[in-house]
């Protein structure tokens, strides 16, 4: 039996949902683009300032991203905020740049002395209560030139020191990230992985003769090299750990998905803020046509595109988009195939290999209507490898609806939504729900041979009460229900029993 108590169930999965008997659709909805809140423009910084992570101490907001340009990786950069739209970079005076230690560089070659060279770091605030003081940001990173994904810590999330070794399973060669999920009491930890292909992989594989194939793997990884003529002969997948400590880690298990293999180039894995037993993630997908044909030619960028083929055909035919994911346990996950986030419509600096990397971080903010429910705030590059000179990228925010990542639809016919039974708590009934002007739902509980249904529910809010008469909803607290939603012109993204939640504007 399901059993939800009072927390929040959010649509983005079947959990609650019998889908026999449910005719409402599922949409994915889309971020909103918003306003620039840093410009990479330091002397350090440049085209290829990308791979943010992004996290919470308590008092402030704290970022870290790769600082440099296409030809040059000058280090890995710190800025704070008070509300993540104005940043700052402090000076730390650690890494030297152009004669000088006064810049926000905090990890370049030689800081430590064993790293050769840096691909990533990804940097969180470790609200585990049994983390000690020195300890309390954490980062992992691919040790360069080993084969090794290794940890380190920070007290004051400026100056890091080698923590350990966590697992040499896997590539490394992308934005791999951990966190203390307070839900389930340990770490999880996703990074990147290879393997062959899947023969209902969506890509097409081009065919090597024995000794070609040969050549192409490294028994060292375990895993095909790219062969960097537009073709591939590996799929890049995401792995899954875990640990108690930070330092005992389990033996890694692939992220697996619903549908036909894919490749990702980073994962996004976080619990869901308003609903940490959920774990929702935007994982970046890489799409690599095999050849240029006409549609390059009328392209954005087709000079630029021409000129990174010569020195490796996937910069110039590959591109990138971001999925959403969801799941219950960390491993296994709903995947929607339709993009959540795509390249902006076309322009000299877009749709290139490197567009829609999201920091893996969500900010509940005010929305820009003065007096309506809270969004969700999200921060991305505006632009990423698409110039080869020294120009400034934007990281921009992206805003969506609280849980609005998925929903139940209906248009103009009547619909339904039937859930599976469960047990709930508490004596009030609240819904995440959109309609237009006509549109409306009805939210029904049964009980054994008691019904009981809602009056009309329309309009456009993250948090809306649903009535009925008399204490309903009281009287079948901790008994065996079933929801029954009937939805005309309308979308259900969540619902919730218990008690009012206020929000910061009011409501």
């Amino acid at each position: 039996m399901i059993n939800i108590s009072n927390k929040r169930e959010c649509f983005f999965d079947t959990y609650l949902i019998n889908e026999e008997k449910t005719t409402a659709e599922v949409r994915v909805h889309h971020p909103v683009k918003r306003e620039p809140v840093m410009i990479y423009d330091a002397p350090w910084e440049g085209n290829r300032s990308h791979y943010q992570t992004m996290t919470f101490d308590g008092e402030k907001y704290w970022m870290y991203y790769f600082a440099g340009t296409k030809r040059k990786l000058n280090g890995f950069c710190v800025a704070t905020s008070k509300d993540c739209m104005t940043w700052e970079r402090p000076n730390c005076g650690i890494v030297e740049f152009e004669g000088s230690k006064d810049n926000n560089i905090i990890i370049a070659n030689g800081v430590f002395p064993d790293h050769t060279s840096f691909d990533n770091f990804a940097v969180f605030y470790d609200n585990n209560p049994n983390c000690p003081k020195e300890e309390k940001f954490k980062a992992v990173s691919m040790w360069c030139g080993t084969g090794k994904l290794r940890a380190y810590c920070s007290e004051d999330g400026i100056h890091f020191r080698v923590h350990s070794v966590i697992t040499e399973d896997g590539e490394f060669d992308s934005i791999n990230l951990a966190f203390w999920d307070s839900e389930r009491k340990k770490y999880f930890c996703y990074y990147r992985g290879e393997h062959e292909p899947s023969r209902d992989a969506d890509i097409t594989v081009k065919s090597y003769t024995e000794k070609q194939a040969m050549m192409l793997y490294d028994p060292a990884r375990g895993a095909y090299r790219d062969p960097g003529d537009g073709s591939v002969a590996f799929t890049r997948d995401i792995r899954v750990i875990e640990s108690t400590d930070f330092i005992n880690w389990s033996k890694a298990r692939p992220l697996t998905a619903n549908g036909p293999d894919m490749q990702y180039y980073t994962s996004g894995v976080m619990p869901y803020p308003r609903a940490p037993h959920i774990f929702v993630a935007f994982p970046t997908r890489y799409v690599e046509r095999k050849a240029w044909t006409p549609n390059y030619d009328e392209l954005c960028g087709k000079d630029e595109r021409q000129r990174k083929m010569k020195s490796s055909a996937r910069e110039g035919l590959s591109l990138t988009d971001c999925l959403f994911m969801t799941s219950r346990d960390g491993y296994d996950f709903t995947r929607y195939d339709e993009a959540f986030f795509s390249p902006a419509p076309e322009c000299p600096t877009n749709w290139y290999y490197g567009n829609c990397y999201p920091a893996t971080f969500l900010l509940e903010t005010p929305s820009a209507i003065p007096g309506a429910d809270n969004e969700y705030s999200f921060f991305c590059n505006e632009s990423d490898y698409a110039v080869e000179d020294d120009s400034a990228t934007a990281f921009c925010r992206f805003t969506v609806r609280l849980d609005g990542f998925v929903s139940r639809h209906a248009g103009g016919e009547e619909k339904v939504i039937i859930t599976k039974p469960f047990i709930y708590e508490g004596d009030k009934l609240f819904a995440n729900i959109a309609t237009s002007a006509r549109g409306y739902a009805y939210f029904t509980l049964r009980c054994e041979a008691v019904e009981f249904t809602s009056y009309e529910v329309f309009g456009n809010s993250v948090d809306k009460q649903i009535h009925f008469e008399g204490n309903a909803v009281e009287s079948l607290s901790g008994r065996e229900v079933i929801l029954e939603v009937r939805l005309f012109d309308c979308d259900l993204y969540a619902i919730r029993f218990g008690e009012k939640q206020s929000n910061s504007n009011g409501k």
